[in-house]
């Protein structure tokens, strides 16, 4: 197979449909410097390039689409809980609730959730959702994709959503994910600066293509920093065994590593970190997928941290129009809205840090933020005028990082450059935001040597979705 197989060239650019203002431009003339002026206003949501253009001949008035009183329904495979998976999912579905609901636009009636559902019984809540008239049904485990397939087989007239899979055998399903690898890579930046020992471990909760591209991800920004460090990883087996979870960050420690990341969901490593911390003993890690500070203020240096929000405010709103078409038989309006979108991909969402929900700080307290400070209105929108805008929702951010991050990074130095790690890591996320930099940038070697990524190409979406190889520097992993 040759090298550029599942690469694309630089040069290539993707363009996306300006949707989500003129949906909510027949919803309401809601002001868009709250909530979702945040989210709907990312680089990737503000279309530069428009290559396609439809009439829809049935918009639907605000007053038709509030009528409809559409309800949407989640179903998570663990408990919800404080922190992890399950947690942030729900802090999304509330964020619909709160911008979509009765206390914001209106266009959402009710949303409901069930916890704790076992791959073996969800084709039966999905059944139960239907029949208290759900409209909008998102399962949010990898083991829910063949029952929910099959539940969009058999129910037309409803909207599915998928989380984490790839099957999509029905125009009424889609495929979503929040992918964290650019934030891994800025992580490894300010693990690659910070080692002494050249030593970092990785806890991997399994070694799937999602976790070794996160691996690789974090070694790259390690090496690019640091050529002599190395990253030793540990599989644990589970994505949840804080026990399995200490054991691995203990063993790694105790052979020299001085800085952890990991994949479980729980704070486990990051307080073994803190307790030598506590003792005197540099160990640095970080949060995962939550805001895990609380546990480990002195030894967390940033995250990689989630927000459902964006995500579930665009398919729901695009959910919502979509099911109106279907009903008035608008099927074109239907494929536009839904069953054809993205162009590129149809129907599969894949976001990540350009699209506003993972981050190095919590995403969500750089949109509140936000909220209160940068102010877009229709006009500006629709103008195109979104410099001013943009450069604040910027500095907002930037303002987040700098208060969520531990201290140190405003202080230690990149090695062998007069900038600090805090500043090299927001010029390298200024660069990722704007498109001129990924990590999966070529050439890039295997660990065996092999070169994977030519220079001049980037790692494509098929490339990293199947990624089953490790970097150079990936020194050993336990299995």
């Amino acid at each position: 197979m040759s090298v550029q197989h599942g690469l694309r060239k630089l040069s290539e650019k993707s363009t996306r449909r300006d949707f989500i203002k003129t949906a909510l431009a027949g919803i309401g003339g809601l002001v868009l410097g709250g909530v979702i002026g945040s989210f709907i206003s990312r680089p990737s949501a503000v279309v530069q390039t428009v290559t396609h253009t439809i009439t829809v001949t049935k918009t639907p008035t605000a007053q038709q689409i509030k009528s409809k009183k559409f309800k949407a329904a989640w179903i998570y495979v663990g408990p919800i809980g404080d922190y992890g998976w399950t947690y942030e999912h729900d802090q999304g579905r509330k964020i619909v609730e709160k911008v979509l609901g009765s206390s914001g636009l209106g266009v959402i009636s009710e949303t409901a959730y069930r916890e704790s559902v076992p791959e073996d019984r969800v084709s039966k809540v999905i059944e139960d959702f239907i029949s208290q008239g759900y409209d909008i049904v998102y399962t949010t485990s990898f083991g829910y994709m063949d029952a929910t397939n099959e539940a969009a087989k058999k129910h037309p007239n409803k909207i599915f959503a998928h989380c984490s899979g790839y099957k999509r055998l029905a125009p009424n399903i889609a495929t979503y994910f929040a992918e964290a690898y650019l934030a891994y890579y800025l992580n490894g930046i300010m693990a690659g600066a910070l080692t002494k020992s050249n030593k970092i471990g990785y806890v991997a909760a399994h070694l799937i293509p999602e976790v070794v591209r996160h691996i690789n991800a974090f070694t790259i920004g390690v090496r690019e920093v640091n050529p002599k460090a190395e990253v030793y990883v540990v599989r644990i087996g589970a994505w949840y065994n804080p026990p399995k979870a200490r054991e691995a960050a203990e063993a790694l420690i105790a052979q020299g590593v001085d800085v952890l990341a990991f994949t479980e969901d729980s704070p486990t490593v990051l307080q073994i970190a803190e307790s030598y911390q506590n003792k005197g003993i540099k160990i640095w890690s970080f949060s995962h997928y939550s805001d895990m500070k609380r546990f480990g203020k002195k030894a967390m240096l940033a995250g990689q941290i989630v927000d459902w929000g964006p995500l579930y405010i665009e398919l729901t709103i695009r959910a919502i129009y979509a099911l109106y078409a279907l009903e008035n038989g608008d099927e074109e309006t239907f494929r536009w809205l839904w069953a054809g979108f993205p162009e590129s991909t149809p129907r599969d969402y894949w976001w990540g840090m350009r699209e506003g929900v993972f981050d190095i700080a919590p995403p969500r307290m750089m949109h509140e933020k936000a909220a209160q400070k940068c102010k877009l209105t229709y006009d500006t929108y629709e103008n195109g005028n979104l410099v001013e805008y943009m450069g604040c929702l910027r500095r907002v951010e930037e303002e987040v990082i700098r208060e969520y991050v531990n201290p140190i990074l405003m202080q230690a130095k990149i090695p062998g450059k007069n900038i600090t790690v805090l500043d090299y890591v927001l010029w390298r996320r200024r660069q990722i935001l704007d498109g001129s930099w990924d990590p999966f940038t070529g050439p890039i070697y295997d660990n065996e040597g092999k070169l994977r990524i030519e220079k001049g190409y980037r790692a494509s979406h098929d490339m990293l979705w199947n990624m089953d190889w490790f970097v150079e520097g990936v020194a050993a992993v336990q299995k």
